[in-house]
């Protein structure tokens, strides 16, 4: 089997040796920083709301795309959120169906980018929009 030189941890100043990654002390630190799925707005509703969204929409987007049929298991928000008080948390509209490898993509490749666009007010007229759609009861928060 191959053998491939062990890495140095990607934490700044850290001089473990692992395979890919961070150190375990360091993967520690940083998923305590990050919060657990509730505290990112990932409850039970969402559980079966993603259940049911899944069901509905079975293949990967990007995949169906370039004409291949993988199954999606995740529900992405197209436009990245701030947890389940961000207005562009619950509209179908913001979500697709994606397999793990193109919502991997998707998150390093496109995420910091559209969230720089929304800092910049890019994604207002969603937002207004769906806060709207929100105060008239057409969607529910």
């Amino acid at each position: 089997m191959p053998w491939q030189p062990l890495k140095r941890c990607s934490y700044p100043s850290c001089k473990q040796r692992v395979k890919s990654g961070r150190c375990e002390e360091h993967r520690r630190e940083q998923n305590r920083q990050r919060g657990t799925r509730t505290e990112r707005g990932y409850s039970n509703r969402w559980s079966r709301y993603r259940l049911m969204y899944l069901k509905t929409h079975p293949l990967c987007m990007h995949c169906l795309k370039q004409n291949c049929y993988m199954p999606a298991t995740i529900v992405d928000h197209i436009i990245p959120i701030q947890g389940e008080a961000d207005v562009l948390f619950w509209p179908a509209s913001n979500h697709q169906a994606l397999c793990q490898t193109c919502h991997n993509r998707k998150t390093v490749q496109t995420d910091p980018i559209t969230k720089a666009k929304r800092k910049q007010g890019s994604y207002q007229e969603q937002e207004a929009e769906t806060a709207r759609l929100v105060n008239f009861g057409i969607i529910t928060n």
